[in-house]
């Protein structure tokens, strides 16, 4: 069986799969596969590059994915799973309906995973396919990162063949890989005058990332990427955005009907208020998509800017009916325009007015103070590269060029929505010639392929501490530190156990991240669990050893320093599901291939 490429940006409100093939010309071809679901009528089954992230379990315990899922959030959203990825990696479970069974973050992905994977397979005719490249938030912690293999696993690809990649870098791979295809004088990054700082400022459904990747040409025409800084892990995404319009327009529409908040609570049944919410949670979402679409279209036949003429678009109204399945006193027509729509969101685009903290600019100042070269203002920063789904709203847009200084527009995605599966598709395509070196470069082996010289340096995402009783924290993982690399800690750790006890069989590692070990912003990570072969005595020393690969992958070891012999795998947090909890997971997942 020859070797198939396939990239899948699992997101967090949608997901896209891409395939990359080389082309007689020998350039490297991606592009997104139209994935097969059940349509919104949820009798039929269309194709669509998207497919969004969510579960409906209907009340036979049919699994459904897609755009069937999304529409049934309306109608029945106690029976629907959405935005698993903001909870994968934590101790968070739902129960659907009626059935009494607990769904985990990481199943809930393996769902989505399986249809993907399934599309990628019919489209190389049936193979089996068993490796792929999965993306990540570039400050996806150690954990959210070994719970996202996990669903992979559980979606049937091989776990020894799962590679991760950071979102914005798969990005940057796409365009990157587009560029080099045009003639020089027509590509928007010059590499050629030298390396470029780029921020890649990726705003999605869910999360908003910003990295800083120092690119500049390699040796034969490569490419050389370094990552400077990651930002803090963000939760801020398009989601946001829509809740934020949603809760104006119920506002809005109680007024319109005359109903209060209180009749609201106290008249309808906690399923009518649910659904309320979900249908204007859609209505905000297709709202933003109208006004990109017409701004967009009207851009291009009139030959404007939009950042020197954005007033013009002020007025462009988005008008909608409410669903029949809500009571008829809200089934009736809402409108907003894109400045009642600009208005609305306005605290999540400055860090002044913001009032819970939750702002795209945060993220952008965080990524410029936490450089591994050094503090970094905007003056530094040679371009901005977008990319995300929310990145195609103009007003983001605006705001991004606002906060650079007005003086480079950003550089656009040639579709934001595909941009990092297909980078994923491509780096999957080059990793079997890639060998990593400890002197941070990768140098393509001597194929027909190419001969050029990549160097790609990778880091660690963010600070890791382990909490020790009566003493500083000790640093597990640091962030900045490149990859891959080991350490062995020594003389910081003894054996723990419950006052009275004198042996122990197991012992308990408090993790958190923070951006120093004695801030007071900390979060809290799941524990890391000892367990010992045998009996230990209270008060042994302990030694640690933690090694990170290339592709940010933590393995922690642990032996008593009096025997070395005595080496024990540590749990870092992962959770383990059963042979049995594997299978049933699968058989249900084969009911969606039924289905389809």
């Amino acid at each position: 069986m020859s070797q198939r490429y396939i990239g899948i940006d699992l997101g967090t409100t949608n997901s896209t799969v891409s395939v990359a093939n080389l082309t007689v010309r020998g350039d490297i071809d991606a592009h997104t596969l139209e994935v097969a679901q059940v349509d919104e009528s949820g009798n039929a089954i269309t194709l669509d590059p998207t497919l969004p992230s969510v579960l409906y379990i209907d009340d036979q315990g049919h699994p459904y994915v897609g755009r069937f899922s999304k529409r049934m959030n309306g109608v029945y959203p106690q029976r629907v799973i959405k935005e698993a990825k903001r909870y994968i990696g934590d101790d968070v479970s739902w129960e659907i309906d009626g059935d009494g069974e607990s769904i985990r973050p990481e199943t809930v992905s393996s769902y989505v995973l399986k249809i993907l994977k399934a599309q990628a397979e019919e489209y190389y005719g049936g193979e089996k396919i068993d490796s792929v490249v999965i993306t990540i938030p570039a400050n996806f912690n150690f954990q959210q990162q070994q719970a996202t293999k996990l669903a992979g696993v559980l979606s049937g690809f091989d776990k020894e063949k799962i590679h991760m990649i950071p979102e914005p870098t798969a990005a940057l791979i796409d365009f990157l890989n587009e560029e080099k295809k045009m003639a020089t004088s027509a590509r928007r990054l010059k590499l050629e005058d030298g390396k470029k700082n780029l921020m890649v400022f990726d705003l999605g459904g869910g999360t908003c990332d910003v990295s800083i990747l120092q690119v500049g040409e390699g040796e034969n025409g490569g490419i050389d990427i370094q990552e400077l800084s990651i930002s803090q892990y963000t939760e801020l995404g398009g989601l946001d955005f829509d809740k934020k319009v949603a809760i104006e327009l119920r506002r809005k529409l109680l007024k319109q009907i005359g109903v209060t908040p209180n009749q609201l609570k106290t008249n309808y049944d906690k399923k009518e208020i649910l659904r309320l919410l979900e249908n204007l949670l859609d209505f905000a979402e297709r709202a933003k998509k109208s006004f990109s679409t017409k701004i967009e279209n009207q851009l291009r036949t009139m030959q404007i800017d939009y950042f020197e003429n954005k007033e013009k678009f002020n007025n462009i109204t988005y008008r909608e009916m409410l669903s029949s399945q809500l009571p008829k006193e809200f089934v009736t027509t809402l409108s907003i325009t894109k400045k009642e729509y600009d208005e609305i969101i306005e605290d999540l685009l400055y860090k002044e007015k913001s009032k819970q903290g939750k702002n795209i600019e945060e993220p952008i100042l965080n990524a410029l103070e936490h450089s591994k070269i050094g503090k970094m203002s905007m003056e530094d920063i040679d371009a901005v590269f977008l990319v995300g789904g929310m990145t195609f709203y103009h007003t983001i847009q605006e705001r991004i060029y606002e906060i650079l200084g007005r003086r480079s527009k950003p550089i656009k995605s040639i579709n934001p929505m595909f941009a990092v599966s297909r980078g994923a598709a491509i780096y999957h395509h080059q990793i079997d010639n890639i060998n990593f070196k400890s002197s941070d470069k990768l140098q393509i082996a001597d194929t027909e392929i190419s001969g050029q010289e990549v160097v790609f340096t990778n880091t660690v995402p963010n600070n890791v501490y382990i909490d020790v009783i009566g003493a500083d924290p000790v640093a597990l993982l640091e962030k900045g530190t490149k990859l891959p690399f080991e350490r062995i800690i020594e003389d910081r750790f003894i054996v723990t156990g419950p006052s009275n006890t004198t042996k122990v069989n197991a012992m308990q590692l408090e993790l958190f991240t923070a951006t120093s070990a004695k801030s007071i912003h900390t979060k809290k990570l799941k524990s890391a669990i000892v367990n010992f072969k045998k009996p230990v005595a209270v008060n042994s020393k302990l030694v640690l050893k933690v090694e990170c690969n290339k592709e940010r992958e933590v393995s922690v070891k642990a032996w008593l320093e009096e025997d070395e012999t005595e080496v024990i795998d540590v749990n870092i947090g992962a959770r383990e599901f059963t042979v049995e909890e594997i299978e049933s997971i699968k058989a249900k997942q084969e009911k969606i291939n039924k289905i389809k």
